[in-house]
């Protein structure tokens, strides 16, 4: 899991590498038609053409693998880390926290619910309609994680519970993260 600020190096970095390869080839390219290229210029001839398309096709290959490497979201990448996702904290979906004697009350009006026993987590209800899961069997996050990051964690798991610390901030579930509710937090 990465923080923003790790995600906007990730990114700066990888996008600059980008670009200085496709130029790096395309002046190798230029050096071995003879400095001939002039794309744009003054004139277009074919050696500047066949420049500007190893550019192109090496800046994009580029940024493809740079994507795939570094596990990066295309807006990220191509901003050069000036626009990066929102936060786990920001696109948690608040839950209630109830003692355990008031489970069966609050079921009713909330689909999912944090149960607690003196002060503590002890599970949450909702996820399977005959038990309580066990808090331990729950994947936490803390809050200043970026969301993108959830996706390989709820391949795997229903839920994710947000936490700064030992408090619950929320939950971010596999419905909220494939409809894409993320990206629109405010």
């Amino acid at each position: 899991m990465r923080r923003p600020a790790q995600l906007r190096i990730a990114a700066l970095l990888g996008a600059s590498s980008a670009v200085a390869f496709a130029l790096l080839l395309a002046l190798l390219v230029h050096w071995a038609l003879g400095r001939a290229g002039r794309l744009g210029y003054s004139d277009f001839n074919l050696a500047g053409l066949v420049e500007g398309v190893v550019f192109v096709l090496t800046y994009s290959g580029a940024l493809i693998y740079v994507r795939s490497a570094l596990r990066l979201p295309s807006p990220t990448l191509l901003s050069f880390g000036l626009s990066v996702p929102p936060t786990t904290g920001r696109s948690a979906a608040k839950v209630p926290v109830v003692d355990a004697a008031q489970v069966p009350s609050s079921m009713l009006e909330n689909r999912i619910v944090i149960v607690q026993e003196g002060g503590v987590p002890i599970g949450i209800t909702g996820l399977h309609h005959d038990r309580i899961t066990s808090w331990e069997e729950l994947v936490k996050v803390e809050e200043d994680m970026v969301v993108t990051d959830l996706r390989r964690v709820l391949a795997h798991e229903q839920l994710a519970v947000i936490v700064a610390g030992s408090e619950v901030r929320g939950i971010v579930t596999q419905e909220m993260y494939l409809a894409g509710l993320w990206g629109s937090v405010r």
